[in-house]
């Protein structure tokens, strides 16, 4: 298993990961990013305001990023007519 750090770019800067996870692979590690933004959305989201204009890389442990996810991947939105946007 190898170790992916995810670090998170937002409207309050930087949040670096310094333990990271161990992780089968990328894909593994990329369900986790999404589940982690779709966390932070939720947080955003009781204050009333949801900024989707971050991301989260994931990297490894020399620090690599080997994949950024932004923010807008983890969630579909939908109007009130219920089409997608």
């Amino acid at each position: 298993m190898q170790r992916y750090f995810f670090n998170v770019y937002n409207g309050t800067g930087l949040t670096e990961d310094l333990e990271g996870l161990e992780l089968p692979d990328l894909e593994a590690a990329r369900v986790q990013a999404l589940s982690g933004i779709r966390s932070i959305i939720g947080e955003e989201l009781a204050s009333g305001l949801v900024d989707l204009n971050g991301r989260l890389e994931i990297c490894d442990e020399a620090g690599s990023v080997l994949l950024s996810v932004p923010f807008s991947d983890a969630v579909e939105l939908r109007t009130r007519s219920g089409d997608k946007e």
